[in-house]
């Protein structure tokens, strides 16, 4: 069961689920909690480690995705104890403008990351960017710089 699980092909069924719930108002708001549900899951199968080194959060988060999709989640840098990491998997939300919708996708990371002693932001998203992947950065929970923007929020500000 926690072959069939930790697949890719599971993972992508399991993103167009959550894209198809984020069609209805109604449905959308369960996407958090869901997302939570998985990542705890996630978690009870993996047993991430914590750590406070970023090099290890990074390792960290790519670990706990699909040992068979291990090629679309990247480490693009690390700079100024701040993690970059990517992700080139075809997210189902790419070019519809439901930011929101990732986010509340996302929530999966972020859960998964906090286990870990990490905080997840989305700094750009396939859902707006007009990109093929997503950019993320990774910080030590208890960092406390609020610099960095969220895909989410730039919307609202631009």
């Amino acid at each position: 069961m926690k072959k069939y699980l930790e697949k890719q092909a599971t993972f992508n069924r399991t993103l167009s689920a959550l894209f198809l719930l984020s069609k209805w108002r109604v449905t959308h708001n369960f996407i958090p909690e869901i997302t939570k549900l998985l990542a705890r899951l996630n978690i009870s199968l993996n047993k991430p480690k914590q750590s406070d080194d970023i090099h290890q959060l990074a390792k960290g988060w790519q670990s706990v995705m699909p040992p068979d999709g291990q090629q679309y989640y990247k480490i693009s840098g690390i700079k100024n104890d701040t993690a970059y990491v990517e992700i080139h998997l075809h997210c189902p939300l790419r070019d519809t403008g439901k930011v929101d919708s990732c986010y509340a996708f996302m929530n999966y990371d972020r859960t998964l990351m906090k286990e870990m002693g990490g905080r997840l932001t989305v700094l750009e998203s396939q859902s707006n960017s007009g990109k093929n992947h997503c950019r993320l950065a990774i910080r030590r929970l208890n960092d406390q710089r609020e610099d960095l923007v969220a895909a989410h929020l730039k919307e609202k500000i631009t």
